[in-house]
Parts: C-alpha cells; structure tokens; sequence
C-alpha cells in the first residue's frame, strides 16, 4: 500500500485559530463574565480542549496517492476515508494569506464539482507536497481508466510539463479600472456607517447639517417634507449634497485599494487543458479550472463598462459555490478586460464554436406591452408605498416613475435576443448592465418550457436552459416573451441537441 502522508505540523496552529475565530465571541463573553462569577479558568480551559481538537486532528489526518485516485483519511471518534479519483477532480486550489507565507506552506482544497462543498480540504502542506500532488493528479487523469458512463479516459488532463501560456495579466492600472467599475466599496461603506451609527456619531453628523434633534421619532419624515416643500435652506441642501459626493467618491476610492489588494498580480494562463488563475496581495490565490469543464460562460458590461471600452467575463463551473461564501467564490475568469480583446479570450475558452456570424432571435409582438404593465404596476405600488410613508405629496413621484420606467422598458426589450449555433445557445439580456450567456450543449442538464397564466394571456412562453454550474446570482439562458410556437420548436430543438451529445463533467 503507498505510504500515507501527514499534514504540515503547522496544521496545528491554524486548526487552532480556526477554532478561536469561529468561538472567540462566546469565549470573550465567558471571559467577561468570568470576572465577576469566578468562571475565570472557562476561557484557559477551552484553549486547552481546542489545542486538543487540533492536535488530534494533524495526527489522525491523512493522505495517500493511488494509482487512479487521492485517499483521504480523516477522524477521532468517527473514522473517515474517501476516494477521491483523480479523473473527476475538477479544482485543486492553493490559498495561501500572510501566516500561511511566513510559514512556507499552503491551503489545498480539491473539488470534483459533486456537491455544494468542497470535497477535501488539506489545511496545511508545504508548496512541495501541493506541486507532487498536482503532478500525480494530473498524471492519474491521463492514464485513468475509460468508465462505462464515457467510454474514454479523460481528456482534460493536461501537460503538466508544458510551459503555462499567459492569456490575461492585469497591470495596476487594470485592477483600478477595475475596482471603480464594480463599486465594491459600497459594502464597506455600509459596514462602517453600521458602526458609527450604533456609537452615535451618524446621529451628531446629521443633526449638524439638517437641524438639532432632526433624528428623533417623526423628525426624519418632517426633514424630508421639508425638503419637498422647500423648507430647507440652500445652505443645508448644498452641504447635503456635498456629503453625497464625497461619499460617492471615497467608495470609489476603497473599491480601487479593494481591487488592487485582491486581485494584485492577476494573472490568467493555459497549461494544456488547463486554465490556470493566480491572483491576490494578502491572500494568494491559485486556482485551476479545466476548459471541458466550464458549463457557462457570461459576458457583462454596464454603464462604467462601456465608458471604459471594458468587459468582464465570468465562467460557471460544476461545485464552483457553497456555502462557505468567499472561500468558494471563484474569481472572474478576466475580472476586466478590453473589449477588443475578449474575442480572443472567449475563442481560447470556446475554441469548437464559430461565434463570428450570429443571427439573433428579437422576442415576439407584445413584448414590450407586458414589459411596461409589469413595470408600471411596481411603480404604481413604489409611490404608493412612499405616500403613506412621507405623505401623500411624495404621488409625484409615479410621474417619474412612469416617464423612467416607458424608457426603460423599451431598451430592455429591444436587448433581449437569443441565438443559436452548432453545439451552443446563447441569450443577452438587460439595459444598463447587459449580459450574453453561453452554454454549450454537452454542458446542458434539462430544457424546460415554462408558460405562467400571464404567458398563457398573451399566447407567450419562456424556454429556460439548465446546466450543473448555475449559481443563484448566475445569468441563467431563461428567453423570455417566446410566441408559443417558437417556444415550443426552440424546446425541441434544445432537447434534441442535448440529447445527442453526450454529457461531460
């Protein structure tokens, strides 16, 4: 039997800060209290026990290379062992933050894209044991045995010796591109408004500028009628308006610091079917992602998108979320990127599909119609919400409402289109934040014909394409506003395809 393998005995300091980071607050609040009830060995006692926990975990965490598979053994009390084939691994990411560097070693976590989370996660090993173990990984897909199911071995396991051939690397400049882009800055912004709000300094700041006592019950709705009914003076709304903008300009400004601390050295390269994303200035990250193994590819750009000439683009893999949030959020496969140069990337990731010449599908007569009903509903109860909150002078807003939302519904609609060519369907959709979806049909699951009683009013329906890798915040290939007929053909026709091609992970 091959010899089995430990983990790096500094598993044991980051089992143990993994453990006081996820009880620290219930371990203060003991301490605390400990002071006054005499529970004061509570807090000395459960660091012992986590030391505990950890140490049990390095001695009884294992692993071994078979021939065609990585074994994991793992537990105290209950005894773990999985098989893990190396066929079917689809990720084998390194995380590394500050203390994994010092320290000369590296998180590991292996994905076959079978579930919502991560199939092994080996926290820690040395940069030697990572590299051996892509190396028999990807040597164990090349020599894996046909199953029934495929009938082949596994292509995507590439040349490991192959020289990586860059695709994509992001300067400095990019990366601030980037950040002003995606706006992430707002979250921090939220946070830190949270906290000043609950130590009352958002209190004192907006009694300053709109009055004494403004906060106070019934004064927050009298500011704002006053402001409608022009009570407030120049003076305030322009200092009002002052702090808008410097608040809109210091959440740019973080989301670029963000950006260039995240994504610092964001490098994308190809490695024989392998893509291969390196990103990160705190914690690194090195994430590989098997070209046959991405179900969608999403182009998007918006407003900042296209005063940038910019794009991102965006792949789905099976696995690729769960529920440990960002741990498991995989990058923008290019987080920004040219739009002269994304043609190039995309023929990279898809290179069996003739993009060049596509005939797009508009969606039927009526559309429009029910776009702007549904939309002027949500106003009609948008203002109407608003007139029972700050009186009912705030109605003039359904005016606004109806004039944005007449605009709004028609480039909506005259952006809507679907297409498709040999061996992929493709959907656009949006106005201000556009996005075109691509999903190969040896990726697709199940096509469903979707008619709501409002599609039934109207003799519409919608065709909806469901492949492995669709996350919640994915854009789905859901082609709404389909004559019933053509819904039915595309149906077909989608189903028919994907049932003559086999299904490949």
């Amino acid at each position: 039997m091959p010899s089995e393998q430990h983990l790096h005995p500094a598993s044991i300091l980051f089992g143990l800060i993994a453990q006081l980071r996820e009880f620290g607050i219930p371990l203060v609040f003991a301490l605390v209290a400990g002071s006054r009830g005499g529970l004061e060995a509570i807090a000395p006692l459960a660091l012992t026990l986590y030391t505990l926990v950890a140490v049990l975990r390095y001695y009884y965490y294992r692993y071994r290379f078979e021939e065609h598979e990585l074994v994991v053994k793992h537990g105290f009390f209950v005894r773990n062992e999985r098989h893990i084939p190396f066929a079917r691994i689809q990720n084998l990411d390194a995380i590394q933050n500050v203390l994994h560097r010092l320290l000369g070693v590296v998180d590991v976590r292996v994905d076959t894209g079978s579930g919502a989370e991560t199939d092994a996660r080996l926290s820690v090993v040395t940069w030697d044991a990572y590299r051996e173990m892509r190396e028999r990984v990807f040597a164990g897909r090349r020599t894996a045995p046909a199953t029934a199911a495929e009938g082949e071995t596994d292509p995507a396991a590439p040349a490991e010796l192959d020289t990586p051939r860059v695709l994509l690397a992001l300067p400095t400049r990019e990366l601030a591109i980037h950040g002003v882009i995606e706006n992430r800055g707002g979250i921090v912004i939220a946070g830190l408004i949270g906290l000043l709000w609950e130590a009352g300094v958002t209190e004192r700041v907006i009694n300053r500028v709109a009055g004494d006592d403004v906060v106070e019950s019934g004064r927050i709705r009298d500011a704002i009628g006053e402001l409608w009914v022009g009570g407030v003076t120049l003076e305030r709304l322009g200092l009002v308006v002052a702090a808008i903008a410097g608040v809109l300009i210091l959440i740019r400004l973080l989301s670029v610091v963000l950006a260039i601390i995240r994504l610092h050295g964001f490098r994308v390269s190809r490695a024989g079917e392998d893509l291969r994303a390196e990103y990160g200035l705190i914690t690194r990250v090195s994430a590989t992602i098997p070209l046959r193994r991405i179900q969608t590819l999403t182009v998007t750009d918006g407003i900042l998108h296209r005063l940038f000439d910019r794009v991102t683009i965006r792949v789905d893999t099976a696995g690729g979320s769960g529920p440990d949030g960002g741990e498991r959020r995989r990058e923008s496969l290019a987080p920004v990127i040219a739009g002269t140069r994304s043609e190039a990337l995309i023929r990279e990731v898809l290179p069996e599909l003739d993009l060049s010449a596509l005939a797009w599908q508009a969606p039927a007569e009526g559309a429009l119609t029910r776009e702007l009903r549904r939309r002027l509903i949500t106003s009609a109860v948008v203002a109407g919400l608003a007139a029972l909150a700050i009186g009912w002078y705030a109605l003039s807003l359904f005016g606004l409402l109806v004039a944005w939302h007449s605009v709004a519904a028609g480039r909506t609609v005259a952006h809507l289109g679907w297409a498709v060519v040999d061996g992929a369907v493709l959907f656009r959709s949006g106005w201000l934040r556009r996005h075109l979806t691509i999903a190969r049909y040896t990726r697709v699951q199940s096509v469903e014909l979707v008619e709501s009683p409002f599609d039934r009013r109207w003799a519409m329906a919608r065709v909806s394409v469901d492949t492995a890798g669709a996350g919640a915040a994915s854009h789905r290939v859901a082609i709404p506003y389909l004559t019933r007929p053509a819904a039915v053909a595309l149906h077909a026709s989608l189903s028919a395809a994907a049932a003559r091609t086999a299904f490949h992970w």
